[in-house]
């Protein structure tokens, strides 16, 4: 491998770790957001993401052992600051 070549590997390495990165950064966000609303007396269910297929009763706002921070889609513009597109219910 000459320098050429192990540039433009570095260089390719660099880029999918600052990929990587953003979307850390994104997920922190994301958790404190949900943490702020969770606060703020609103539902961990709008941040799931199996909220739209959910089938449990515990949908009503009191979260389940199955709950996971929604993943972000390159393709898909959530709404502002974290809030979920969907929108968060009220707990009670």
């Amino acid at each position: 491998m000459n320098g050429r070549q192990a540039a433009k590997l570095a260089a390719k390495k660099i880029e999918e770790q600052e990929y990587m990165l953003g979307r850390y950064k994104q997920d922190v966000i994301d958790y404190n957001a949900c943490i702020q609303g969770v606060i703020a007396g609103m539902s961990v269910c709008g941040w799931c993401e199996e909220h739209e297929e959910c089938k449990l009763d515990a949908k009503d706002g009191s979260g389940c052992a199955q709950w996971w921070l929604r993943y972000r889609k390159e393709d898909r513009a959530d709404a502002g600051e974290g809030v979920p597109a969907s929108g968060a219910e009220s707990g009670t």
